[in-house]
C-alpha cells in the first residue's frame, strides 16, 4: 500500500495559522494608527485701527520695498525657541508667505489707513518717490518655555526722504506680546498683536516728521 502524505504536517499547519493571525494583528494596527498631520498656513490677522496721523498726511509718496530678512527668519516654516541657543521650525506649520513679503503688505495697509503720507505704494507701482520705508526683521520667533510663551518680534525701520537723501528716522522697534494659549494659532494671533503695538510705536514717530 502506497500512504501519499500532505505537504504540511500538522506542526507546520498550527506555525502557519499563528503567523497568519499574528500578520492579521498587525494589519488591523496599521490601520488604527494616527493619520499623518496636515500641513496648515497662516496668515497674520488684519491690523488693529490705526488712527490718523497727527498733522495730516506728510506730503508725497512713500514706496515700501520688502523687508531684509536674514537666513532661516524668512523662511515660511514658522521658528520657535524653547532655550536662547537654538531655533526650530514648527513641523506641518508655515506661513503663507515668506515674513519679508507678509510685512510688507502689512506695513502698506497701516500706513494708508492712518494716512501717514499723500501715497503709499510698493515698488511695484514705479512711482517717483519723495520716501522710502525700509524695514530690516532681525527677530521673528514664538519663544517658549521656563515660563514664556511670546511672539518676539524685533524690527529695524528706517524712513529716508529721497531728495537730498536725508535720513528722516531710524529706529530698532521691539516687541514680546504673550500668546493667549500654547498651540501655533495663538502664537500667529499673538505676532498680529505684536506688530500692532510697533505700528502703533512707529506712526507715534512718524508724527514728528515735518511734510
Amino acid at each position: 500500500m502506497i500512504v501519499i502524505q500532505s505537504g504540511f504536517s500538522g506542526l507546520t499547519r498550527r506555525r502557519l495559522v499563528r503567523a497568519g493571525a499574528a500578520l492579521g494583528v498587525l494589519a488591523l494596527a496599521g490601520c488604527s494608527s494616527d493619520p499623518v498631520p496636515r500641513d496648515t498656513f497662516y496668515r497674520l490677522a488684519q491690523p488693529a485701527a490705526a488712527a490718523a496721523r497727527a498733522g495730516g498726511p506728510i506730503a508725497g509718496v512713500a514706496e515700501i520695498p520688502p523687508f531684509r530678512a536674514a537666513g532661516i527668519v524668512n523662511e515660511r516654516a514658522i521658528l520657535y525657541r524653547d532655550n536662547p541657543g537654538q531655533l526650530r521650525q514648527y513641523s506641518y506649520h508655515a506661513w503663507a508667505e515668506p515674513p519679508a513679503l507678509m510685512l510688507q503688505r502689512s506695513m502698506i495697509g497701516v500706513l494708508r489707513q492712518a494716512q501717514a503720507f499723500g501715497s503709499v505704494v510698493s515698488p511695484d507701482m514705479r512711482l517717483d518717490r519723495d520716501f522710502e520705508l525700509r524695514g530690516d526683521l532681525r527677530l521673528w520667533e514664538h519663544v517658549r518655555g521656563a515660563g514664556q510663551n511670546v511672539a518676539a518680534i524685533e524690527i529695524e525701520i528706517g524712513v529716508r526722504r529721497v531728495r537730498g537723501n536725508q535720513q528722516v528716522l531710524l529706529k530698532t522697534y521691539r516687541a514680546d506680546e504673550p500668546a493667549q494659549g500654547e498651540d501655533v494659532g495663538a502664537a500667529v494671533a499673538a505676532f498680529t498683536r505684536g506688530l500692532d503695538s510697533i505700528y502703533a510705536a512707529l506712526l507715534a514717530d512718524l508724527a514728528g516728521v515735518t511734510k
